[in-house]
């Protein structure tokens, strides 16, 4: 079986998440896609933002009615900050007869030489980067070939179209009370709505 898995905070989880876990879905022919909600990032420590449980609960209703689409906590349940490789490593445990595809957004993989172990990480899964209109893929593409001896097949790239959303502007807009329809699912609306969520400022 071909398992993603997208990691981020999701806070709050949105369509363009949604729809870069179909495509790269589709494009890779995976089976499934397990979001992982992050517990305590590491490249965001210090900084504010919406507790793990309630994040959790956003992405289960987000994914809650695509069968494709799942949610674990095993980040969440760590008390220590989870670098990607440990996650990895973890699923890889869990599932070793599936093939493991990690989910980033392409512009991450600029800095992928410099992750917490990103040999492992490819030894573990394979990567792939979803792309936007404008990206330089032939530069990144010679980064990591340059940069790093790592087995260059192992790192896909699938693009994603103009979806010009992201979490912390759809925050701002959350914290003004302006709509945010269509751009993040009604049920995780609701949610967000009922708890009070993003009514104070916070910055992550």
């Amino acid at each position: 079986m071909r398992m993603g898995l997208f990691g981020g905070t999701f806070d709050p989880i949105h369509i363009g998440h949604l729809v870069a876990a179909r495509l790269a879905k589709e494009a890779l022919q995976l089976d499934r896609v397990i979001f992982i909600p992050s517990g305590i990032p590491p490249h965001k420590s210090g900084r504010e933002i919406t507790p793990a449980g309630n994040r959790f609960e956003m992405v289960k209703l987000a994914v809650e009615q695509e069968p494709d689409f799942s949610v674990s906590d095993w980040e969440i349940r760590r008390e220590v900050p989870s670098y990607t490789v440990d996650t990895l490593e973890s699923f890889a445990s869990q599932f070793p007869d599936d093939e493991l595809y990690f989910i980033v957004g392409a512009d991450m993989l600029y800095d992928f030489p410099n992750w917490h172990n990103p040999g492992r990480i490819l030894e573990i899964c394979q990567v792939i980067g979803m792309t936007r209109p404008g990206f330089a893929l032939d530069e990144c593409r010679t980064l990591l070939r340059t940069s790093m001896l790592l087995p260059e097949h192992r790192i896909h790239f699938v693009e994603m179209p103009g979806l010009e959303i992201s979490s912390t502007w759809l925050r701002d807009r959350l914290r003004q009370r302006r709509s945010v329809h269509y751009l993040i699912p009604d049920r995780v609306i609701r949610f967000i709505e009922e708890n009070g969520l993003y009514d104070r400022g916070h910055d992550s």
